[in-house]
């Protein structure tokens, strides 16, 4: 069993809420979109690896500034992760949004969510 990378991950986080979960848990802040994300468990499961192997990447990820971690809250990307997390759902990922979000709702959030953040 490889181990996972953090492209994986977020692969894996995108994958379960877009494809199999079917619900993407978004907040709307003044400072912007945040993404609720699935539990370390429940991305190790997908990626077939013990959930341990997951937590030092999901721990990389918060470092960077890209997700927060509370106890009985869960993982949610910041604003930056979102822009990360989008940018990555543009690239490999928009048809399983728009099928989700539709393609207006899909257009509206990504804007909302890069609102100032760069390219």
């Amino acid at each position: 069993m490889p181990a996972p990378t953090l492209e994986s991950v977020i692969d894996a986080m995108i994958t379960i809420a877009l494809v199999d979960d079917r619900v993407l848990g978004l907040e709307f802040t003044p400072d912007g979109v945040l993404i609720r994300l699935p539990t370390t468990r429940k991305i190790a499961e997908r990626l077939d690896v013990p959930h341990y192997y997951v937590l030092p990447l999901i721990g990389m990820l918060e470092a960077d500034g890209l997700v927060t971690r509370a106890e009985r809250v869960g993982i949610r990307t910041t604003p930056a992760g979102t822009h990360r997390l989008f940018g990555r759902i543009e690239q490999h990922y928009a048809g399983d949004a728009e099928s989700l979000l539709g393609t207006e709702l899909f257009d509206l959030v990504r804007k909302r969510a890069c609102q100032g953040l760069g390219p």
